[in-house]
């Protein structure tokens, strides 16, 4: 970090200033002239509730502790240097720039403190000072001017730009373009309807796109999840999955080609709360330098409760778990997150679902950004047919209908008119996703 144009960003940008004025440690700067020039700004902020200009921070120099005051001509040269610097920043920018020195600043902290107790320190401790620190220092927002209309236009590009391919076209035009960063989408079907089955091909489709992906399974073995992935990768039936070395030849090819990178982890069902997925994810950017563009967990309803809502409850448990697990979307920016939840019991004779059917709470209708029906007939399921419905579309349109073609064998999942593109099917009517109300 350029520290002169530090001071020159700070002192100019009153969002840099107070969203950044009480995180920062003052020993950051390695040097006495910057460390106490830090110190008389943060007693000026304290005391007057404004930034000080560069007039100010010159008479503020007679405030100097008494050991430094002899080398006042070096203060009053930085503070020139300071002040004659010109530097045209993006916020957002040097607001990351500026929480990656810190965070690596207390990184080198937190090394050589745990180097001084090694031997008594457990792995737990580790990791709690390490998420800590990941998380400790992000500056709290002071909002975005509205009439800064450069700024306000990059945040709405990327509201629109920043989308994830759901790889199904007919999908991608209902969702406004696919799946939305700092959002939860969820997938509701009654049981073994293709919760899992749905998932896995987002997870698919991601890292076709060239994205990386993790996949949280409380249900199925990560054994289960890697045999399906391989067999969408592959195009391959059980039988054909026998035959190991084509599976492997074609796999590698498909990770080679799209660049992609993925992780599959299994904890037991009720085991995992969304706090303990935090801290996965804080160890797989540690260990492994992985942070997924798209979650997945498979599935919400298998989520332990935070450690205070075991007396709750269980619609109450359930609201709160969606509600947590959509702030890591938020907290980890940019990351989709997409999981699924059970249908109750009415929904298995309904040809349509709809968020009257989400079982056990409401509030996950509530929390949801996306809320997604996988609903298939009997005969639709002979015919490898069905239909997804959008429940709820925050701020676009929900209502929506695409239907699908799908092959539980191969782990294949697209809409008809990309079956019949691949040669799947022979012959289909480009469908149009059915308008509907707004979302609220």
């Amino acid at each position: 970090m350029d520290w002169i144009r530090f001071f020159y960003v700070f002192l100019t940008n009153k969002e840099i200033f107070f969203s950044f004025l009480e995180m920062i440690p003052q020993e950051i700067f390695r040097s006495a002239v910057k460390t106490n020039l830090f110190i008389l700004i943060r007693k000026f902020a304290d005391k007057y509730k404004r930034m000080p200009d560069f007039d100010t921070l010159e008479m503020l120099l007679d405030n100097l502790p008494e050991l430094e005051k002899e080398n006042s001509k070096e203060y009053r040269e930085t503070v020139d240097q300071i002040r004659k610097h010109t530097s045209t920043v993006d916020v957002d920018v040097f607001s990351d720039q500026l929480t990656k020195a810190i965070q690596q600043w207390e990184m080198e902290q937190f090394i050589l403190k745990s180097a001084n107790k090694i031997d008594n320190i457990t792995p737990d401790e580790l990791m709690g000072d390490i998420k800590d620190i990941i998380s400790k220092f992000a500056p709290k927002s002071m909002g975005i001017d509205v009439t800064d209309v450069e700024r306000v236009m990059k945040y709405m590009r990327q509201d629109v730009t920043d989308k994830m391919s759901t790889g199904i076209e007919q999908l991608n035009i209902a969702l406004h373009g696919g799946w939305g960063s700092d959002e939860i989408a969820i997938v509701m079907a009654p049981p073994g309807k293709g919760k899992s089955f749905f998932l896995l091909n987002a997870m698919y489709y991601a890292m076709l796109a060239g994205h990386s992906a993790l996949y949280i399974t409380l249900e199925i073995s990560e054994k289960a999840v890697l045999r399906r992935l391989y067999s969408r990768v592959t195009y391959s039936n059980r039988k054909e999955m026998m035959d190991e070395p084509t599976v492997s030849k074609t796999a590698s090819k498909f990770f080679k080609l799209s660049g992609s990178t993925g992780r599959v982890i299994y904890y037991p069902g009720n085991t995992l709360t969304v706090a303990s997925l935090e801290a996965v994810l804080d160890q797989q950017l540690l260990y492994f330098n992985f942070k997924p563009d798209l979650l997945v967990v498979d599935y919400l309803d298998r989520l332990s409760p935070r450690k205070n809502d075991y007396k709750s409850e269980t619609r109450h448990q359930l609201r709160n778990i969606t509600d947590d697990l959509r702030s890591i979307a938020m907290r980890y920016s940019g990351m989709k997150v997409i999981t699924a939840t059970q249908a109750n019991r009415a929904s298995l004779s309904k040809e349509k679902i709809t968020e009257a059917h989400i079982s056990e709470s409401f509030g996950k209708v509530e929390v949801a950004d996306v809320l997604l029906a996988l609903c298939q007939t009997e005969e639709e399921k002979k015919k490898k047919e069905g239909k997804i419905y959008v429940v709820k579309n925050r701020d676009y349109i929900s209502g929506g209908k695409i239907d699908f073609y799908v092959d539980f064998d191969k782990m294949f999942l697209s809409d008809r008119a990309g079956a019949v593109r691949l040669g799947l099917i022979e012959s289909v009517e480009e469908e149009e996703v059915e308008p509907a109300k707004a979302s609220v």
